[in-house]
């Protein structure tokens, strides 16, 4: 790199600085700094035209995944139509009255349902969905929610390992390394049981002392719901159940017909809100406009990374320090970049890395198709090695606080980052094993 090149990484690494403080606005510093981006290319440009570090705006959009964008908006909006339907607190409740209201029961059968439905959500939704509930339920007992609302966060960010739709960073990588979906799911979807039966584990003996019996009369009071009370519009419902349903088969065979699931998405969730007529504009002004703008800034940030090849000198300093040993970068692509998700967020982590790993796959030594699979693992888990490594471990933790019983920064870690760091070496160990039979 030279001047140019310098200036932008100053520029990229100013804007996640003022991003990490949580001082500014994240959507407007990303875009903003985009924008500084595209200006020194655009400047460049305009003084040499034959220098290949400058670019027109042009050029710099071009190059941000605008499928992934598609692809998120779309799960969006299935996501709000479904959830104010009353899908999700339905299938809660419906899942609730087998356990008889019994606090340890319910805790297995809410972290499992959890697990399941992160499969298709992104941890803040999945949260968004279940939280609301789980205190609902808590409350009625009287039992205490904040081990629940622990105990879902961190699941709702490693049962997303094995779906390449379960979390954005997912996409962006898979997106940048042509990770097949099938191959995913068959190497990190026992290792996500595993991680599952781990965490519940050590879990109900951690929480045992708030797992206690409710008095009878307050589990008759919550048995006696019926599921049904909590659907608002049955043809939302219905259709909501026909488009998951849908969704899951498209996510499942699609791959093999080249159909992209950003395509199967859009497609359904916008034929969802066709359907919602009315509703239209209520439902979109739910959709998380300022986490797509976030995404379009992070994109644009990275692509100016590209163009002045930074992107390619940061992959040969990779190759360097694993020095041509795929049981090194493994090592690497499982800790460096969990403790990156955990201070930076996973997404801007896995944009910039995605490409890197692409590089490292492609190396005819020791490239293996391996070394996504382990960045998707890294991200994921790296989102609680620190409370506020993803969105959904904050949204649970001001639900609490909003509910006058908050869980400390400290409380979350003492479960969340223990989990976290035995969930990295199991996962470091599984993904060793496997990088001996593939």
């Amino acid at each position: 790199m030279d001047y140019v090149g310098v200036l932008v990484l100053t520029i990229f690494i100013g804007t996640y600085l003022a991003i990490s403080s949580e001082k500014v606005n994240r959507t407007a510093m990303a875009m903003t700094g985009m924008g500084l981006v595209g200006l020194v290319l655009w400047i460049t440009y305009r003084l040499d035209p034959q220098n290949e570090e400058g670019a027109l705006f042009t050029q710099l959009v071009g190059g941000i995944g605008w499928q992934t964008l598609l692809f998120v908006t779309g799960m969006m909006v299935i996501v709000t139509i479904a959830e104010q339907s009353g899908m999700f607190q339905y299938l809660a409740l419906k899942l609730t009255r087998p356990t008889g209201a019994n606090p340890r029961r319910l805790f297995i059968v809410f972290i499992v349902f959890v697990f399941f439905i992160s499969l298709l959500f992104d941890s803040s939704s999945t949260i968004l969905i279940v939280a609301p509930l789980t205190i609902q339920i808590c409350k009625a007992l009287e039992v205490d929610f904040r081990p629940f609302l622990i105990g879902e966060a961190v699941t709702a960010n490693f049962a997303s390992i094995p779906s390449l739709v379960g979390a954005v960073a997912n996409v962006v990588i898979a997106g940048e390394t042509s990770l097949d979906a099938g191959l995913l799911f068959l190497t990190l979807m026992p290792l996500a049981v595993i991680l599952l039966i781990v965490s519940l584990f050590l879990m109900l003996r951690w929480f045992e002392a708030s797992l206690v019996e409710a008095d009878q009369y307050l589990v008759d009071a919550v048995t006696v719901v019926n599921p049904e009370q909590m659907i608002r519009s049955r043809g939302e419902f219905f259709a909501s159940l026909i488009g998951l349903l849908i969704l899951v088969l498209g996510f499942m065979f699609g791959p093999s017909a080249e159909l992209e699931p950003s395509l199967i998405a859009v497609l359904v969730g916008f034929s969802l809100l066709l359907i919602s007529r009315k509703r239209v504009k209520e439902i979109l002004s739910n959709v998380s406009w300022e986490t797509i703008f976030f995404l379009v800034g992070v994109f644009g940030l990275v692509e100016g990374l590209q163009i002045v090849g930074a992107i390619d000198e940061m992959g040969a300093l990779v190759n360097q320090f694993v020095a041509g040993n795929a049981g090194a970068a493994i090592a690497f692509l499982v800790w460096v970049p969990s403790v990156l998700s955990a201070i930076l967020n996973k997404i801007p982590v896995s944009v910039v890395l995605a490409p890197i790993v692409e590089t490292l796959v492609q190396s005819p030594i020791y490239g293996s198709p391996l070394f996504p699979i382990a960045l998707v693992f890294a991200v994921n888990i790296g989102s609680y090695l620190l409370p506020i490594g993803a969105a959904g471990n904050i949204v649970a933790m001001g639900m609490a606080e909003q509910e006058g019983k908050p869980i400390s920064l400290s409380d979350f870690a003492k479960v969340a980052t223990v989990l976290a760091i035995i969930h990295l070496a199991i996962g470091t160990g599984w993904l060793f094993v496997l990088s001996l039979v593939i």
